[in-house]
């Protein structure tokens, strides 16, 4: 007698949770179907030509993919297709590689502050901190490097390479401090 009210009461729970579980699935199908459907007219999106105007279109775009919600987890997929549609829309833009990284950091970085994960915000600190870290360590090999062609001349092939590789460790070092302070202000608004 006991036994079978004990296997009630357990059946009773799981049905609940199965029957909220199954809810909820539907729900996420519903969510699945509607970025499907955004992500067709998305691709089939035109730029006006003006860049602020596209660059606020596109974020516009991307706060409406958030408002929609969360798919099942065995479409998740369907995410990274609407990345890959935002880097097209942003390799169209007449905008500078810095200025267009950073849009979508923050894309990136919105996205992971709205799902409340202090872990992977914790995360992509430590990685971009690092990266930080090996683009100095970069630049100072670079210039160490040079301080032995003192005497060479500057038009010289070699060093005018050496040069250009300084420049682009400086401009993605400005990068990666630009993504860094936009994780501390996200961090702080926590």
């Amino acid at each position: 007698k006991i036994w079978k009210q004990f296997k009630d009461a357990c059946n009773h729970y799981f049905d609940r949770i199965h029957a909220e579980k199954n809810e909820a699935i539907k729900e996420e199908m519903v969510h699945y179907d509607t970025k499907k459907e955004f992500l067709k007219k998305f691709s089939s999106f035109t730029l006006s030509g003006d860049n602020k105007a596209d660059i606020e279109t596109i974020k516009e775009k991307i706060a409406e993919w958030k408002q929609i919600g969360r798919v099942p987890f065995s479409k998740k997929n369907i995410e990274q297709d609407f990345n890959k549609a935002i880097d097209s829309a942003f390799s169209k833009l007449d905008i500078n590689k810095k200025e267009m990284e950073l849009v979508k950091f923050e894309n990136k970085l919105n996205t992971i502050v709205s799902q409340e994960d202090n872990q992977k915000l914790e995360n992509e600190q430590i990685y971009i901190s690092k990266k930080i870290e090996e683009s100095r360590n970069e630049i100072r090999q670079l210039e160490n490097n040079l301080g032995f062609f003192k005497h060479v001349d500057k038009n010289n092939p070699m060093i005018r390479d050496v040069y250009k590789n300084i420049a682009k460790h400086k401009e993605q070092l400005e990068v990666w401090r630009a993504k860094m302070s936009k994780i501390r202000s996200a961090r702080q608004g926590q």
